[in-house]
């Protein structure tokens, strides 16, 4: 999934970059599944050019938590995603960085358990591999989230997670 246009240069922080219309439930995820479904060469050149603000919303939509549990994962303000998302605008490069990582996970988490809706239950359960914490809430640092993904890897070998 390539969020920028072709033909046209990538959006840089503070550009107007037009905003995704909101289409109510039906249009509820679809930026953040995308994300996840996307190629890690597209994630990562999406990344560099910054993810859509509305991606926050997206995907706090498709993890069935709080928009502030998003926003302390990625590092968000509130007052700045709010300024950014109502003008368009892409997030910078550690707050895009920070939602690819959620995304990457989401992925491994979906190939692990089979489905999406298996994905995000385990993302939301406490795991007593993880020490009784959500693996989601373990998402705010590369070195935590690597624990989460060791944690699914082990499952998927039949060890203990």
């Amino acid at each position: 999934m390539t969020l920028a246009i072709a033909g046209k240069s990538p959006a840089k922080r503070g550009a107007t970059a037009k905003r995704p219309p909101r289409h109510g439930a039906a249009r509820a995820k679809q930026l953040f599944r995308g994300l996840v479904d996307s190629p890690l060469i597209e994630m990562a050149r999406d990344v560099s050019r910054g993810l859509p603000a509305q991606m926050v919303d997206d995907a706090a939509d498709y993890l069935q938590v709080p928009k502030s549990e998003i926003m302390a994962i990625t590092e968000v303000k509130a007052a700045s995603l709010s300024r950014w998302t109502r003008e368009g605008l892409m997030l910078p490069l550690g707050e895009s960085d920070r939602l690819a990582r959620v995304a990457r996970v989401v992925r491994v988490a979906r190939q692990v358990l089979g489905s999406e809706e298996e994905a995000v239950l385990w993302l939301n359960t406490p795991v007593p591999a993880l020490g009784n914490v959500k693996p989601l809430s373990l998402l705010t640092s590369d070195a935590s989230s690597r624990i989460v993904e060791d944690t699914l890897a082990r499952a998927a070998a039949g060890v203990y997670a």
